[in-house]
This record gives structure tokens, C-alpha cells and sequence, in this order.
């Protein structure tokens, strides 16, 4: 539970890193079966999860589950998937904003997106 805790309150991107650091603190950076057992069911997640990714239901998300029993292991790859958070939450935070818009502010986005869409391909067909 407590290692919950520390991922649940851990600052966004700097958490799933704290969290390995924290527990190889605790290990003493040895070696042992349960890290070889995690890293394995990671790997099996991640190889399901792309196999049956492109059916209806929750491949994709196997794959991300083996990344993190992984990124556990290993320090890069938790890095890496603290990027993606800090990635997803401008995502997420952009299409907020977007969506607390008007339904006119909307269509005139839109409308300029478009006009600068087909534009920059008429530039093209141009050359």
C-alpha cells in the first residue's frame, strides 16, 4: 500500500523514477527472482498486448501495464514513461481548453484549420 502512496502522491513526471529509485533503495540493488519475474511478465504483457492489440478490447492496454512492470526495472525506460504522463496531460489539458469553448469559437477554429489545410495544399500543387 505504501508503494501505492508513493506513486499516487509522487510529483507528475518525476513519479514512476522516484518510485524505482525508492525501491532499489530498499533492495540494495540486488539481484533476485522476483525482479527477473516481474521483468518477464512485463515482456509477456507487452508481446500479448501487441498481438492482440488490434482487437476490440484491451490489448493496448496490457502492453502499457508490461511497460510499467518493466520501467519498475529499469530507470530508462521509467524515465521515458514519465514523459509520456507530462505528454498525455497536455493532451488531455488541450482538449479540455478546447472543448470549454463556445460552439462558435469551435466552428471558427475549425473553419481556419480547414482554410489553412486546403491552402497549404493548393501551395503545394503549386510547385
Amino acid at each position: 500500500m505504501d508503494d501505492y502512496r508513493t506513486l499516487r502522491k509522487g510529483i507528475p513526471g518525476r513519479r514512476l523514477r522516484n518510485y524505482v529509485d525508492k525501491r532499489r533503495g530498499r533492495q540494495g540493488g540486488r539481484f533476485s527472482v522476483g525482479r527477473v519475474l516481474r521483468f518477464a511478465g512485463g515482456l509477456t504483457l507487452i508481446v500479448i498486448g501487441l498481438g492482440v492489440g488490434w482487437l476490440p478490447g484491451p490489448g493496448g492496454f496490457l502492453a502499457i501495464i508490461g511497460l510499467a512492470m518493466i520501467a519498475i526495472e529499469i530507470p530508462i525506460i521509467a524515465d521515458t514513461l514519465d514523459r509520456f504522463e507530462l505528454l498525455c496531460r497536455r493532451i488531455v489539458r488541450s482538449v479540455k481548453h478546447f472543448s470549454c469553448r463556445s460552439r462558435s469559437s469551435q466552428i471558427k477554429y475549425s473553419k481556419a484549420t480547414l482554410n489553412s489545410d486546403e491552402q497549404s495544399d493548393n501551395n503545394r500543387g503549386d510547385s
